[in-house]
């Protein structure tokens, strides 16, 4: 089963089919200028299965649930 990933930074979306291919490479540069956030969402197959998630500060996605301004990495 194939799976969509979708960057968001600051209200732009970058799409991908790749967990950290370009479109990652594209959203870390950007929130590293706007000095913001990452937030994933993670498509797989259809709708009904998807999740969202922000970049914690110590180098990995996680589920929004637990996000606090301690460890959500800033850009």
């Amino acid at each position: 089963m194939s799976k969509l990933f979708i960057y968001d930074v600051a209200g732009t979306e970058f799409t991908d089919s790749v967990a950290f291919g370009d479109a990652w490479k594209q959203a870390k540069a950007k929130a590293e200028a706007e000095h913001v956030a990452i937030y994933r969402t993670v498509i797989k197959g259809d709708n009904e299965d998807a999740y969202r998630e922000v970049y914690y500060k110590g180098g990995c996605f996680n589920s929004i649930r637990f996000a606090t301004a301690d460890n959500v990495k800033i850009f």
